[in-house]
C-alpha cells in the first residue's frame, strides 16, 4: 500500500497492489486512514492494481489514439475542401 498526500490540495491517494487487494488487513487500514484524514477534511481516493500488462494495454490506446487522429484529420481536410 503506497500512500500519498498532498496537504496543499487535501487529498489523499492511495495505491493497491494485488497483495495489497487480498489482504484481510487492508480493510481495516483503510478505514482508520478515512477516519483520520475525515477529522482533518481530506478527501481520500484508492487506486486499485488491474490484471493487464501495463506496457501492452499502453500501446494499444497509444495504437488507437493515432488512428482516431488520423480520421480525425481526414473528415476535418474533406469538411475544409
Amino acid at each position: 500500500m503506497q500512500i500519498d498526500v498532498h496537504a496543499k490540495e487535501k487529498i489523499v491517494c492511495v495505491w493497491l497492489n494485488h497483495a495489497d487487494q487480498e489482504s484481510p488487513g487492508t480493510k481495516e487500514k483503510l478505514k482508520a486512514l478515512y477516519a483520520e484524514y475525515k477529522r482533518k477534511k481530506y478527501l481520500v481516493s484508492v487506486f486499485f492494481s488491474g490484471k493487464g500488462e501495463l506496457s501492452e494495454l499502453t500501446l494499444e490506446l497509444l495504437q488507437y489514439n493515432k488512428k482516431k487522429l488520423e480520421q480525425d484529420r481526414m473528415v476535418h481536410e474533406k469538411a475544409v475542401i
